[in-house]
């Protein structure tokens, strides 16, 4: 048995592919609208890498998410917001399903009902406020972990679409 029948080259690229998806920063967006929280957010995030948007309010943060060319693919989403709330955005995420969006609810709220309730929305963290800048950095990491898994679930889903296409073809 020679060495490639030992250990077969894999027909998805996975090496390559994970190089890729870390290479390219995440979209990040940020839904506060306390300036000061929002500004903070925004500047450190960019600092750790990743490409961040911002919007003041739920109606804002909804059109950025919305976006066909660039969506965000992680949104950090204050609970009480004008127009439109965290809450009410998780629940529109959680319906559409794609493209997918890692959330992270940010509010003050912080009784075990509120977390039970944010969860249910669709949010996939719940972060209470005052928070720790390292704490949040931390979450975000795990969540663009999910993220990128979720695009190399994708793009191998795709490869077996095309692949089983070309068999049927045969």
């Amino acid at each position: 048995m020679n060495d490639e029948q030992k250990h077969p080259v894999s027909w998805f690229p996975d090496d390559t592919l994970e190089a890729e998806l870390e290479r390219i920063p995440l979209h990040l967006l940020v839904a506060e609208d306390d300036l000061a929280t929002r500004n903070i957010l925004t500047k450190t995030l960019t600092k750790f890498g990743y490409r961040v948007s911002s919007a003041a309010d739920g109606a804002e943060a909804m059109k950025l998410l919305q976006n066909e060319d660039d969506p965000p693919e992680l949104a950090i989403l204050d609970w009480m917001m004008p127009e439109m709330d965290g809450i009410e955005i998780c629940r529109a995420l959680k319906k559409r399903k794609r493209p997918f969006v890692f959330t992270i609810l940010l509010t003050a709220r912080c009784q075990d009902e509120d977390i039970i309730e944010g969860l249910d929305a669709g949010a996939h963290e719940f972060l209470t406020k005052p928070f720790n800048i390292h704490v949040l950095a931390a979450r975000v990491a795990a969540g663009a972990r999910i993220v990128r898994l979720e695009k190399k679930l994708m793009i191998k889903s795709e490869i077996l679409r095309d692949y089983l296409q070309k068999l049927d073809s045969i």
